[in-house]
């Protein structure tokens, strides 16, 4: 193949790639999920935050619930920041979801997902599992919140490295994210979606 024809290929597909990325971002926006509440809810729109951070818990979760307070750290000064948070909860009733927020003092906008889908669009296999997305919803960071969890079991009392905090500045700073997959330690996400 000669330099002409490649160019006249590439001028031609060129066009077919970006109308696929916009078909991905507007199925992105489109997930749509429930509050507690039943209101609908687009968590994946872009709004005009900065970034959308997701936080992937279990009520029933003892290393969930063991980051309540650094969840509640994490979203208090992030918001101020431009970061739109939300805990995503895969199958409780909304009672118990609207229970656990008011038990461990957790601000945050809670949606139901039964059909798993942020945790297939993001990869999330773990509570408690971040997730940070840039606000036309690519992905910036998921894993652990630190690595004070170091195996089921062991826990530190003080991280070494705190890995979404780190995620985060960096998104904020405009500058790539060092480490952008960590390994999340926790309970397992349930693997079969139920029917909505």
């Amino acid at each position: 193949m000669n330099l002409r024809t490649l160019a006249v290929l590439l001028i031609a597909i060129a066009p077919v790639h970006d109308a696929w990325a916009e078909r991905e971002d507007k199925a992105v926006a489109s997930v749509q999920l429930t509050d507690p509440a039943g209101r609908k809810v687009q968590p994946l729109k872009n709004h005009g935050q900065k970034a959308t951070l997701l936080f992937f818990l279990t009520p029933d979760c003892p290393l969930c619930n063991s980051y309540a307070p650094e969840i509640a750290r994490i979203v208090g000064e992030y918001e101020k920041q431009g970061v739109q948070s939300y805990a995503i909860y895969a199958d409780e009733p909304a009672k118990e979801i609207t229970r656990h927020l008011r038990e461990y003092k957790l601000p945050l906008t809670a949606l139901l997902d039964p059909r798993l889908q942020l945790a297939t669009l993001t990869g999330a296999t773990i509570t408690p599992e971040a997730c940070l997305l840039s606000p036309d919803g690519q992905l910036l960071y998921r894993g652990r919140i630190d690595d004070r969890a170091v195996k089921l079991g062991t826990v530190r009392t003080e991280p070494r490295q705190r890995d979404l905090r780190l995620a985060l500045d960096a998104v904020l700073a405009n500058k790539k994210v060092a480490e952008k997959f960590t390994k999340a330690i926790g309970c397992y996400l349930p693997t079969s979606p139920k029917s909505k």
